[in-house]
């Protein structure tokens, strides 16, 4: 019989069937496994609080670094200084663009006086009426012409007063062209340019004389430098055929000058009742320009006498 202890043995000493294991669990220490499972947590605890440091450091950078603070404040008024340079910028080729277009003098084209450009002045809304008006005002020149060259034959024709139908009708295609230009034309183009209600009066008040001339240019009374309807009945009666159907033409036009005025003089009263015009405020802006006027007249005359002195 061997007298060896059975138990000596490593394997059965490490697995003793009759050891209390709750004891052993207590008395042995923290195995190396667990010392790296709490060094993973610890690790993991202080990874966290490493991140939240970070990101408090980060958030709070503007207001406890002032030197970042004072590069974003000196990007912000570069910034601000580039935008404004480019507003100038802009600025100055609008009115370069302006001075190129409108600045220059365009009309009449042989002689240019000011400038006129239905498409860049007038809103667009209006500018098939003000290309209307300014068609009849061309229509007009032409019926002055094609008058004045009827009222020439009449003369030739022997047509009794035919000499002063020539003169005044001569005299008309100078001072109507001018005057039907500055007083009814043009205040109805700065009427829908402007919108005041001083332009729209006048273009009332004088194309409404115009549509009364032109209907009594149409009916052509001896002496009054109309071909009109009278005239061409005597010019028929001669039997002046070339002579009589150049009276037919231009109390035809005198007749369209006239409908066709009274016809847009309407559209334009309309439009004059939709804005809203009034006759008070047609009176203070007629006082405000004289005003204006005589502030500019005043200036000029006492720099003109400062510059004598």
């Amino acid at each position: 019989m061997s007298s060896q202890n059975p138990f000596e043995h490593a394997e059965y000493r490490q697995a003793n069937p009759f050891e209390d294991t709750n004891q052993i669990q207590a008395d042995v220490p923290l195995t190396e496994g667990k010392s790296e499972v709490g060094q993973d947590y610890t690790s993991y605890t202080q990874y966290g609080d490493s991140q939240s440091s970070v990101y408090q450091t980060t958030s709070t950078i503007p207001a406890e670094d002032p030197k970042i603070a004072a590069k974003a404040a000196e990007l912000r008024r570069r910034e601000e200084e580039l935008a404004a340079r480019e507003r100038e910028i802009q600025a100055a080729q609008a009115e370069a663009d302006r001075v190129r277009t409108q600045g220059k003098n365009n009309f009449p084209k042989f002689y240019p006086l000011i400038y006129m450009s239905i498409p860049a002045e007038i809103p667009k809304a209006h500018q098939s009426t003000v290309r209307f008006l300014y068609n009849i005002w061309l229509a007009l020149l032409g019926t002055l012409a094609l008058n004045f060259l009827a009222c020439m034959l009449m003369l030739l024709a022997g047509i009794p007063n035919g000499a002063a139908d020539m003169g005044v009708s001569l005299g008309y295609c100078f001072t109507i062209t001018a005057a039907s230009f500055l007083l009814w034309y043009r205040p109805v183009y700065n009427a829908f340019m402007k919108e005041m209600s001083m332009y729209y009066y006048f273009y009332f008040i004088f194309n409404g004389f115009h549509i009364l001339f032109s209907f009594y240019m149409a009916l052509g009374f001896p002496s009054t430098g109309s071909a009109g309807l009278i005239n061409m009945i005597q010019v028929f009666n001669g039997h002046h055929i070339f002579a009589g159907i150049l009276c037919v033409f231009s109390t035809a036009l005198w007749f369209v000058q006239g409908f066709g005025n009274l016809f847009f003089y309407r559209q334009v009263h309309q439009h004059y009742n939709q804005q809203g015009h009034t006759f008070d405020q047609a009176k203070a802006q007629v006082t405000s320009s004289a005003v204006r006027s005589e502030a500019v007249r005043n200036a000029a005359w006492t720099a003109a006498t400062n510059n004598r002195v």
